[in-house]
């Protein structure tokens, strides 16, 4: 090939000719495929000696302009052996001074083979420029977008060719960025308009269109967003906001093309131009009448309810007050009415509702002059049912006065009828915990019969110990309920003076510290004995502020129910 240049077209400025080489080409080269599988040769391969050393071609004022572009610029021959580079060519390729000299330009550009170089080189004859899009590597195997220019050059008697290479990588990473958020508008279910400051519509994407009802292109191009508003005089409270460079967000009532009317939720910001001026306006429009029409029924609804609801609160508070009225808490000592003095048992209660319906409660009933009856209950859940349940319960024990005397017979009967009563409510299981215990003031005897309550405590005051109540059968039988044919079995135990019986429901027993401990483990029984020799009202609420202590929390998430009845003396069968 001859060294000459070509002669000149009759457009001394040329035309351009654009080669793009894929990213298919990046991964085929990446996956380390053969450089001539990667490009379809176009043209007869031009062999061309290797090139003579070019020292300083150009002179000094060419190599000052070369070192100096701001591109990377590769200088080889017409095959491509690199003669020379500048200081950014090194930078952009990771190449130490003189690694690139004499290497082919090819391996940079992946995608490329022999026959690239015999098309540019014709191109460059017809006059033309060569501009060449494409993935170049460095010299670490990694690799960056590049924009490429080939240009022809002629230096030191020959023909040589010019590529400037242009990192495009953050170019790349915008229009990849504009490309997105384009997609991302097209495509999102919001109506999203741009308007001038004024309130001009610029832009708009198809679901603006969907939700104003609107098929052709200028009913909105050009428009006011002022057109579109039930109250355009929104649209200037809007710009006085958005003007500053504020946002400004609230439900419009906006109409569509055709006149009907629709509740939007509207989101505006500024537009702001690359120095931080505002030049209009984005809106985003989300169709929320479905929800506007729900929350205006809801609102209706929610005014009923409150009245209901009121009236609710209204009942549950009679129910409060009738159930607080019916624990026994004024029988304080027995036989009752007896003075201090002549007392034989002084009892004691503390009880602490976790709603304003609690399921605990407890009885107490006198059986003789020497005789006195105890229970106590915890009905599954609160609220209404447990109310409903507990005024059945008591009066079931009224029915039951016969069997008062035995306690494991009033529990086994007291089972079966409420088994009876409560197995119809939907197949849900209403269960209740009890335990009834009699004592006789002549022996100090004490019967009782548990139904899965927690075991009594006695303090043994004369001896400085506290133990709990062993029981019989297990101690902790099935609860009230479940079983239709369950049978209790009575436990006796002999109380003497000075002796207190601590009654009490899991509300307490089962107070859950921060760590999962449970209050019923050792730290139940330590307070106890803190308070051994303690009146029966201080330890009741010694139990319940340190109960509130271990919880972490001061609440209870049950009810809690206490009974403590002292043996202040036992009486003779002459007395």
């Amino acid at each position: 090939m001859s060294n000459d240049p070509p002669e000149p077209s009759a457009n001394p400025l040329g035309t351009t000719m654009r080669i793009d080489l894929s990213p298919e080409m990046l991964e085929e080269a990446r996956r380390g495929k053969p450089r001539s599988e990667g490009r379809r040769r176009t043209g007869p391969i031009i062999t061309i000696p290797k090139p003579r050393a070019v020292a300083a071609a150009g002179g000094v004022d060419f190599q000052q302009l070369l070192q100096n572009i701001y591109d990377a610029a590769i200088i080889t021959d017409l095959g491509g052996a690199i003669v020379m580079v500048n200081v950014r060519a090194n930078q952009f390729f990771l190449a130490a001074p003189g690694q690139l000299t004499h290497e082919s330009v090819l391996g940079l550009i992946c995608g490329t083979d022999e026959s690239l170089l015999p098309t540019i080189i014709e191109a460059l004859k017809a006059n033309r420029f060569v501009l060449m899009q494409a993935f170049c590597q460095r010299t670490d195997g990694t690799y960056f977008p590049a924009e490429i220019s080939v240009n022809r050059l002629h230096l030191g008697a020959a023909d040589h060719l010019s590529f400037f290479v242009r990192d495009i990588t953050l170019r790349k990473e915008q229009e990849d960025r504009l490309r997105t958020g384009h997609t991302a508008l097209q495509n999102a279910s919001s109506g999203v308009v741009i308007t001038g400051l004024g309130g001009q519509i610029e832009y708009w994407n198809p679901a603006f269109l969907s939700y104003f009802a609107i098929t052709e292109v200028p009913e909105v191009e050009g428009h006011d967003l002022r057109d579109f508003l039930c109250v355009p005089e929104t649209v200037d409270e809007v710009i006085d906001t958005t003007g500053s460079g504020g946002t400004w967000s609230g439900e419009l009532e906006m109409k569509r093309a055709n006149g009907s009317a629709f509740f939007a939720q509207v989101s505006v910001a500024a537009n702001l131009n690359t120095d931080g001026e505002p030049v209009g306006m984005v809106f985003s429009v989300l169709d929320v009448t479905p929800q506007k029409r729900a929350q205006q029924q809801l609102q209706a609804y929610a005014t009923e309810l409150h009245e209901r609801n009121a009236q609710m609160q209204e009942d549950l508070n009679i129910a409060s007050e009738l159930h607080r009225a019916f624990l026994p808490a004024d029988f304080q000592v027995f036989p009752p009415g007896a003075a201090p003095g002549e007392a034989q048992l002084r009892i004691r209660n503390l009880y602490f509702p976790s709603g304003t319906i609690g399921g605990d409660f407890f009885d107490i009933r006198v059986l003789s002059d020497h005789e006195v009856a105890l229970f106590i209950s915890d009905v599954m859940g609160h609220g209404i049912r447990a109310a409903l349940v507990v005024a059945t319960v008591r009066g079931l024990i009224e029915q039951l006065r016969p069997l008062a005397g035995d306690p494991g017979a009033f529990l086994t009967q007291l089972n079966a009828t409420y088994t009876t009563i409560f197995k119809h409510l939907g197949g849900t299981v209403i269960f209740s915990t009890a335990l009834y215990a009699v004592i006789d003031t002549r022996t100090g005897v004490l019967r009782c019969a548990n139904a899965s309550q927690p075991r009594p405590y006695i303090l043994r005051r004369a001896e400085s110990r506290c133990e709990q109540l062993s029981m019989s059968a297990g101690g902790r039988p099935t609860a009230l309920g479940i079983l239709p044919d369950a049978r209790y079995a009575t436990s006796e135990v002999r109380l003497a003076p000075d002796d207190l019986l601590l009654l009490y429901t899991d509300g307490l027993s089962e107070v859950e510290s921060p760590d999962g401990d449970l209050y019923e483990g050792r730290r139940f029984e330590q307070t106890l004995r803190a308070h051994l020799h303690s009146p029966a009202d201080a330890l009741l609420d010694a139990l319940l502020a340190d109960a509130k202590t271990f919880s972490g929390s001061g609440i209870f998430e049950d009810d809690v129910c206490l009974l403590a009845v002292e043996v202040a003396r036992l009486s003779s069968p002459s007395s």
